[in-house]
């Protein structure tokens, strides 16, 4: 990274890296994405013809289909997009002070054009009332219920939905709990790498909340001296809002961060404050680098292409092997894993 880079990187907590991704890299990966959606489509197709008659080989035809797209981050055309030797990955390892531990895939993050609806988010809040294109924020390892969001206004959830939704694990695959004293899992940054067109806002933008990494950082240490434990339902975090419009809205992050993100904030009519977050403007070729410590989430789209976005979860090779998903050190300190950054964050 150039120091200017860097400087934003340590500043911001986040960093876009602008034309570091081959075009013949991005092409591939987006002709694997469209051809696997191609060939569920076309298999769909065969097995409506069939009038539901059974016909073992189009449903091996379409079961294959769906397998191929379930497992499409771990396709040989999205890993590489992060080769070890390209000057993304190069940059990165440089700022960072140790190589990362081995990428096994990504998550592909596709919104498509859809008319909008006005379900309850994860918030407790409906769609269409939240400012920023509905941009509500969250620190990614967070249980999120084993149920789909309550979708009633007029009572709280009964017991069996209650029962429901607090199983472990979440629908994410996330637990309450984890040894260690740790409600939350943490990794060492976030890499982006959209594959369509987000130069407008509206567009499906990645929202982050700018520089808040160093509030995140020092309320996790405010959590551990406190005792902990980290996360939701530790010192001065509860997990659930029961003011929200559900009576059940998921806090992502703490309201002791969020209440100093007021500048620029817009408010629901039952006077909740919404950070306004920076809406991050990038083209097939960028890359953003967050930190995990830095509140996220996409935001509504609005147009008529789709956004596609892969996402890779890093972690530092020098993180201790035998808890790679979860560092209350590097929870406390969100530039410890960070060797490359020392001289300017120390």
């Amino acid at each position: 990274m150039t120091p200017e880079e860097k400087q934003s990187f340590y500043e911001d907590g986040f960093v876009v890296l602008r034309d570091i991704v081959p075009p013949e890299a991005v092409t591939r990966a987006v002709r694997m994405v469209y051809g696997g959606l191609s060939a569920i489509w076309q298999a769909s197709i065969a097995k409506k013809r069939n009038d539901g008659r059974s016909d073992p080989q189009v449903e091996t035809r379409f079961q294959n289909a769906v397998r191929a797209a379930t497992q499409a981050g771990s396709n040989s055309s999205i890993l590489d997009l992060v080769a070890t030797d390209s000057p993304l990955m190069l940059s990165m390892t440089e700022a960072l002070g140790h190589p990362f531990r081995p990428i096994r895939g990504a998550q592909l993050a596709t919104i498509f054009p859809h008319e909008p609806g006005n379900g309850i988010n994860e918030a407790g809040y409906f769609a269409d009332e939240l400012p920023f294109y509905g941009w509500h924020g969250h620190l990614d390892g967070l249980w999120n219920g084993a149920a789909p969001v309550h979708q009633r206004t007029d009572r709280p959830m009964n017991e069996e939905e209650l029962t429901r939704w607090n199983r472990d694990p979440a629908r994410n695959g996330v637990r309450r709990t984890y040894p260690g004293g740790t409600h939350v899992l943490n990794f060492t940054a976030l890499l982006g790498i959209p594959l369509s067109d987000q130069l407008v806002e509206g567009a499906g933008n990645l929202g982050l909340l700018r520089g808040a990494h160093h509030a995140i950082a020092d309320f996790f240490q405010y959590q551990r001296d406190a005792g902990g434990p980290l996360g939701p339902d530790g010192p001065g975090w509860e997990r659930i809002d029961t003011n929200a419009r559900n009576f059940s809205g998921l806090r992502h992050y703490p309201d002791q961060v969020r209440e100093q993100f007021s500048d620029g904030a817009e408010y629901t009519s039952d006077g909740r404050m919404w950070p306004r977050p920076t809406l991050i403007k990038v083209k097939p070729g960028d890359a953003v680098l967050t930190l995990h410590a830095v509140p996220h989430g996409s935001t509504r789209l609005e147009g008529n292409s789709p956004r596609l976005m892969a996402y890779f979860r890093l972690v530092s090779s020098a993180r201790d092997p035998s808890s790679p998903e979860n560092s209350v050190d590097a929870l406390c300190d969100c530039w410890l894993e960070w060797k490359g950054m020392h001289e300017l964050a120390y």
